[in-house]
């Protein structure tokens, strides 16, 4: 569950925030008491001309559009939308094995931002998985994001709205088993909670009906892990959750070769299934351990049926070993959440 409400928070709340695995929406003037400006590039083909952010841990950087030009709009395979706003770029020294966690606000009223991540400026390098535009104007867009090359990546603070906006970006650098649960990370393994079983700073849902809700599950970094108690199969395992607004929900589990795979989202409580319900199967680009520090891709000869609204994802048969994602969305986002159970069977046949 991504949490994007739309209130105001008081600032004694907000300083808090940041300390957490959850994104929320921040105070534009919190930001702008708090964040160093930077000029951004108009230009990306030379990385030398990019302003560069590094971090130790996190930092906000104020940047402003205006006075830019919409000079990429092939840009827009990065985030699967029209971008017609003005985009400007600085840079991250990344290397393979971190995890990067991005969040933007817009400052400027009803601003509509977009984000992603490029490791060479071209469009052949773009990723879905390493971008965000889901939320809308006047709303907070994050991802994370894990390198698998080593060197200056490009940031593109772009939008779907013409022109130019003010925009305040928080980049943080999380580091799984340092005991501090850190912005865009859902849990730490080496600080305990109630009721939170935690591996590499994945929240695992071991029971049947366990819930995803009250962390962020909504990207393949963050992914909640399928891993029934006590070394069971993965077979017929229900767990729950809720989509709305710009939500959306991603689960992973490990499938041997030749396991055949089924998924299927049923609703809770009542409710039907809405128009635009989606159940999609990615599958992780590498067959090793760990799995989880590539971007996942889409599943040739995965199929979906739908029932009722309802959607039933099959893989007849895996291909070989690997950790396969689940994403559930409702596009456009409903008014009101959906609750849904997701019941996940990887066996052989």
């Amino acid at each position: 569950m991504r949490r994007h409400p739309n209130a105001r928070r008081p600032r004694i709340a907000l300083l808090g925030a940041l300390a957490l695995g959850d994104c929320v929406v921040f105070d534009p003037e919190l930001y702008q008491q708090n964040a160093a400006g930077i000029t951004l590039a108009d230009r990306c083909e030379n990385p030398s001309s990019v302003p560069v952010v590094q971090p130790a841990l996190q930092r906000v950087v104020q940047v402003d559009t205006n006075g830019l030009g919409d000079q990429y709009r092939e840009f827009a395979a990065c985030t699967g939308s029209d971008l017609p706003g003005n985009e400007g770029f600085f840079a991250v020294n990344m290397h393979p094995g971190e995890t990067w966690h991005f969040h933007i606000d817009p400052v400027t009223p009803d601003a509509d931002p977009a984000i992603y991540v490029l490791p060479v400026c071209t469009t052949l390098q773009c990723s879905t998985a390493g971008a965000s535009d889901l939320c809308g104007a006047g709303r907070s867009e994050h991802f994370s994001f894990r390198p698998v090359t080593d060197g200056v990546h490009l940031i593109g603070i772009d939008s779907k709205v013409r022109g130019g906006a003010a925009y305040a970006v928080t980049v943080v650098r999380p580091v799984c088993g340092n005991g501090t649960i850190e912005h865009g990370e859902p849990c730490d393994d080496a600080r305990p909670q109630s009721e939170v079983e935690c591996v590499r700073c994945h929240k695992v849902l071991s029971r049947a009906m366990a819930s995803e809700a009250g962390v962020a599950n909504d990207d393949y970094v963050n992914a909640m892990l399928l891993r029934p108690a006590a070394g069971a199969p993965l077979q017929m395992f229900p767990v729950t959750g809720t989509v709305g607004g710009c939500d959306l929900d991603m689960f992973s589990f490990d499938a041997a070769e030749g396991d055949a795979i089924t998924a299927t989202v049923t609703p809770r409580n009542g409710a039907t299934c809405p128009a635009g319900l989606s159940l999609s199967m990615l599958r992780s680009d590498i067959a090793t351990p760990p799995a989880l520090t590539d971007v996942p891709v889409a599943v040739p000869g995965a199929t979906v049926t739908m029932t009722d609204g309802c959607p039933t994802v099959t893989l007849p048969r895996a291909a070989r070993a690997s950790t396969w994602f689940l994403q559930v969305t409702v596009r456009p986002a409903p008014t009101v959440e959906f609750p849904y159970t997701l019941t996940v069977d990887a066996r052989r046949p």
